[in-house]
């Protein structure tokens, strides 16, 4: 008698929280990207947290992850991953932002000028300076007509993450070629997709 052999799904047993600089775009996206998540069977252990709150600069956000993790660590619930996300927007104290992160291990993902440009690379590679915020939202409608930050496209963009992926590997690659490592300083710049293709392949 033969037996077929099935493999079985095993639940992911992780804890991943998210903090977002911005109060519409990117909770929108990753609250979405947690949903669809959900949905999924083989991620029935796998919990995302995406923390709503109305901070808007790095240090603060950092400041927030760490007390958000001395709880989970007094309930003896912590996480096994914890991301902040934010973009450049004429911030001055990146250095000091992101060498507080490392030591704290706080992952970030990084945008500059904004997080649109992950949005952007859905649909065009480039790594033609932008000068700041507006200007890639002008970039990004002639992709999505009518661009709102207060919209949610995640299922819009959804079907081309993997392309948005390997064009934000493509600009990773691009600066650390010019053996830049000051990230706050590259323009444009994202890092975004690590988190996204990390939150995916759970």
């Amino acid at each position: 008698m033969t037996f077929r052999r099935y493999d079985k799904i095993r639940p992911i047993r992780q804890r991943i929280l998210i903090l977002c600089e911005g109060t519409e775009t990117e909770p929108n996206y990753f609250n979405s990207l947690r949903a669809d998540k959900l949905k999924s069977k083989r991620s029935t252990g796998l919990r995302i947290i995406v923390h709503e709150t109305k901070i808007n600069t790095a240090k603060e956000l950092i400041d927030e992850a760490i007390a958000l993790m001395k709880i989970a660590k007094r309930e003896d619930n912590e996480y096994d991953e914890v991301w902040v996300v934010f973009d450049k927007d004429g911030y001055t104290k990146h250095p000091e932002s992101f060498d507080r992160a490392k030591a704290k291990k706080i992952n970030v993902a990084f945008s500059s000028p904004c997080f649109e440009l992950w949005y952007y690379l859905h649909f065009k590679y480039s790594t033609a300076p932008v000068k700041d915020g507006d200007a890639m939202c002008k970039r990004l409608k002639e992709h999505i007509n009518g661009y709102q930050k207060s919209e949610d496209y995640y299922n819009t963009l959804s079907p081309l993450t993997e392309k948005a992926i390997g064009h934000g590997n493509q600009i990773i690659k691009h600066w650390k070629d010019t053996g830049d490592t000051r990230l706050w300083e590259h323009n444009p710049y994202t890092d975004v997709g690590i988190l996204v293709e990390k939150l995916l392949s759970l």
